[in-house]
């Protein structure tokens, strides 16, 4: 299988007249734009998988650790963000001390600048575990 990197905007052609064009990476996901003829099935391989095909053997199955460092080589990481991971940090030592409400829209505002980061799964876990607990509070 060839393997091939592209930046956002470039693109490759296929068989001359199939373009495949990087349009957007986010974090851990990349978005395609796919230029083909209507009578070329072009099917998400996930939905293939659910309806009883096989995977293809030629797919490469990358370790955990290789998947995280490969995102967080095409997720450059900036002194934007490391501001914002302190803001979210500061913020939810005041939710936890009982703040409002605007203390959590303040924190999704910072989440936008952020995300997907090494911290997303346990910042998630925090935010989820406030909301029980303010929400079992209320009641």
């Amino acid at each position: 299988m060839l393997q091939l990197s592209l930046r956002p905007g470039e693109y490759l052609t296929i068989h001359g007249d199939i373009v495949v064009q990087l349009a957007q990476l986010s974090g851990s996901r990349a978005f395609l734009r796919v230029e083909a003829d209507r009578s070329i099935p072009i099917v998400r391989g996930k939905v293939l998988e659910r309806s009883g095909a096989p995977r293809p053997e030629c797919l490469a199955s990358l370790p955990r650790s290789h998947a995280r460092k490969g995102r967080d080589a095409v997720y450059h990481w900036s002194a934007e963000r490391e501001r914002a991971v302190r803001t979210m940090e500061q913020l939810l030592e005041r939710m936890e001390a009982g703040d409002s409400r605007e203390e959590a829209q303040a924190l999704r505002a910072q989440l936008e600048h952020l995300l997907p980061t090494v911290w997303e799964e346990e910042l998630s876990g925090q935010i989820q575990a406030l909301f029980r607990s303010k929400t079992a509070q209320d009641v």
